[in-house]
């Protein structure tokens, strides 16, 4: 009777157990993904008849409250009133970030719980529904730039690929392109399943040589004096029977580790991820954000890679190091990264929204997210600084250089196809003394990094220090 006694007793605790574990994961789904759910274009709530709204959607303006996107009304031949979404026409600068309710994708399916007023406290939702003829949603006002969108768009022309632009500060993103593109505006335009895609927060790319930040913040980070660690670059080298080459199998002579940041020297980088291991550039990795799902408030974004385990071989681990092999990150991933160099090591959560406005033009300002995480010290990001600070100055990264203002980047040439030209990337901030801007650029099939992408780094950054930022 015992035996019976304790066995159902264990039934019921692990029964118990079982349940509160259940509920637990319940709430943690619930917390972590409600907006998210609420958002999704299947959901029944956000379907709005624009003939018989119950709600009118909330405007969608810039970071100065240029609007973008409002409901309008018109009248039809039947004498009945009908309501749609206008998109201005500067929206096409801003395509992915503003998005379509047609195609369910951008601020305007992400956000439809401010636009619809679902943000409201109980108060202001009785009110409406007691006094106001008809229900009104929230204005959102996005913290982006249409300026900044706009010439960023221009300077990019016809070349395929994206730019993000941040406040490393605050986490606020002054500007997110990407191209091909499509124009909200035009209903009857049938946009390519790329023009569709935001490659800013959803493009994975091999980082090329702009992945030696990580590389040598892993290196730093790891405790070794690395300090008098030099290699005689002939142009390749050869460990253990894996040759890497450097771009153009270029000779840097002998280098460190600043000098071989300037010069952006594969043959050092990849002997530094040996030498370390594959455990201590994956955790560094991992620190500064690849390898995780991102669940940013504001933004959805796609999982950077890094896949290194103790059974990746050398010649992986070798290529992994200089952003080669099977390492890929997004264009926003690439963001947050220079932005936490910049930052003194911490990673700003990013941010889209600038604020809220209410039905009675009271602006709710959301404040920033805090920090993503700390990968580095201060003094590690220091050191980094001003490695970067070289490598626009006397390096691979020149024409990034402005006058009155010092500029610390790193290139990168991305190889891809055997018959494609490289992807040209640069990551940097400005000013390097005290940051302001954070950017990252890829121009898919361009070239060299420091030919192209750091050109078109060069343009953005003056004009947003222009514009004020």
């Amino acid at each position: 009777m015992k035996h019976i006694k304790r066995n159902v007793r264990s039934s019921l605790f692990a029964l118990l157990g079982l349940f509160l574990i259940l509920t637990g994961y319940y709430f943690y789904n619930l917390f972590v993904y409600s907006d998210r759910w609420f958002s999704d274009p299947n959901n029944t709530r956000i379907k709005i008849d624009m003939d018989n709204p119950s709600i009118l959607p909330g405007n969608l303006q810039d970071r100065n409250q240029n609007v973008l996107v409002e409901t309008k009304s018109t009248i039809r031949k039947d004498g009945k009133t009908t309501y749609y979404r206008s998109y201005r026409d500067n929206c096409r600068y801003a395509a992915h970030v503003i998005g379509s309710k047609r195609y369910g994708i951008g601020a305007e399916a992400l956000y439809i719980r401010y636009l619809l007023g679902y943000n409201n406290n109980l108060f202001e939702r009785i009110y409406q529904k007691a006094f106001l003829d008809q229900e009104v949603g929230n204005n959102v006002i996005l913290t982006i730039d249409m300026q900044l969108q706009k010439y960023i768009n221009e300077v990019m022309g016809s070349r395929k690929g994206s730019v993000v632009l941040m406040d490393p500060r605050s986490g606020e993103i002054l500007a997110m392109v990407s191209l091909p593109s499509f124009n909200p505006a035009q209903e009857t335009e049938e946009p390519g399943e790329e023009s569709l895609l935001n490659k800013a927060s959803y493009g994975r790319y091999p980082p090329g040589s702009i992945m030696k930040v990580v590389t040598a913040a892993a290196a730093l980070e790891s405790g070794k004096d690395i300090s008098r660690d030099t290699l005689d670059c002939k142009g390749s080298t050869d460990i253990g029977g894996i040759t890497i080459n450097c771009y153009g199998q270029e000779a840097h002579g002998m280098v460190d580790l600043p000098r071989a940041m300037e010069v952006s020297c594969n043959a050092y980088f990849a002997n530094l991820s040996l030498d370390m291991g594959w455990k201590q550039l994956r955790e560094t990795g991992e620190k500064f954000g690849f390898n995780k799902n991102f669940l940013f408030s504001d933004i959805k974004t796609v999982k950077s890679q890094l896949p290194l385990t103790r059974d990746t071989s050398r010649k992986e681990l070798a290529w992994s190091g200089v952003g080669q092999g099977k390492v890929l990150v997004s264009p926003l991933h690439v963001a947050l990264i220079t932005s936490s160099v910049a930052n003194g090591g911490e990673v700003p959560d990013p941010k889209l929204i600038h604020g809220i406005q209410t039905r009675n033009g009271n602006i709710r300002y959301l404040p920033s997210h805090g920090t993503l995480s700390t990968p580095v010290s201060p003094e590690t990001a220091k050191k980094l600084t001003d490695m970067m600070v070289q490598v626009v100055e006397n390096g691979t990264g020149r024409n990034a250089r402005t006058t009155g203002m010092i500029i610390a980047g790193k290139t990168g040439t991305a190889e891809t196809k055997e018959d494609q030209s490289p992807h040209s990337w640069f990551m940097g901030f400005a000013p390097a003394d005290n940051p302001t801007l954070a950017i990252a650029v890829v121009l898919e099939n361009a070239g060299t990094g420091g030919a192209k992408a750091a050109t078109v780094a060069g343009k953005i950054l003056r004009k947003a220090i222009r514009l004020g930022y």
